[in-house]
């Protein structure tokens, strides 16, 4: 679902991200960095939230056309391919 409402929703941390949003997608839009160099963010605009990045991609790029900052991340637990062992 993404929003292009007049009243954008408040803004949220990091935090409050990750309890209202756990395993989904979300695209963010007029982030407050606190620096170039990391993740580190005071607050920001949850513009939609989805089961999938490929089900978000579409609205990102429409995100871009009213918005300068915008992002898409993953604020649940990663979860990265099973290990290979090789038993000889």
């Amino acid at each position: 679902m993404i929003r292009f409402d007049k009243q954008l929703p408040e803004r949220l941390t990091w935090k409050q991200i990750r309890e209202l949003y756990p395993d989904e997608w979300i695209v963010l839009v007029d982030t407050k960095w606190v620096n170039d160099t990391d993740f580190e963010f005071g607050t920001t605009i949850v513009l939609g939230h989805f089961k999938s990045r490929k089900e978000a991609s579409p609205h990102i790029k429409v995100a871009f056309e009213r918005y300068e900052s915008v992002g898409s991340f993953w604020p649940g637990k990663i979860r990265g391919p099973i290990p290979r062992f090789i038993i000889p």
